[in-house]
């Protein structure tokens, strides 16, 4: 499995990590056209939920920008984030996606910014996870 070491982590501080699994039926609906392997996996093996209680939010799947950031924008002023879909939130009002017209790049769209969209320094999905269970566990 690709996240054993995710999945150690969230063991040994369940306090601190709440993660519920997805049926395969629901891991089977987020199976669109391109998206990361790396990506079905995390659904697949760790499912959603919050890192480090209020850290990161993953979703149970993947979210248009306007149901989560649809109260601050419309879409004739930014119609760049119809190409994006999220998949999880800093609980601070940024959310975190794959533009999925650029190859599943990941991004985060700065709410304190305009909605600007910008791109993170992970490559992967999985280096994303990776990086974000090694930072909040420093």
């Amino acid at each position: 499995m690709r996240y054993n070491h995710i999945l150690e982590i969230i063991r040994n501080n369940p306090s601190k990590h709440d993660f519920e699994l997805l049926s395969e039926a629901e891991v089977q609906r987020e199976l669109v056209e391109g998206v990361p392997e790396d990506y079905i996996d995390f659904l697949r093996e760790v499912g959603y939920g919050t890192v480090n209680g209020t850290y990161f939010n993953f979703y149970g799947g993947l979210v248009e920008v306007d149901e989560i950031l649809g109260h601050l924008y419309d879409e004739d002023s930014h119609p760049e984030l119809k190409d994006i879909l999220l998949f999880g939130d800093n609980f601070s009002g940024d959310a975190v996606g794959f533009l999925a017209t650029d190859n599943w790049t990941i991004v985060e769209i700065w709410h304190d910014d305009n909605l600007s969209i910008n791109p993170v320094e992970e490559q992967t999905f999985e280096e994303f996870v990776v990086h974000m269970f090694e930072h909040c566990n420093e």
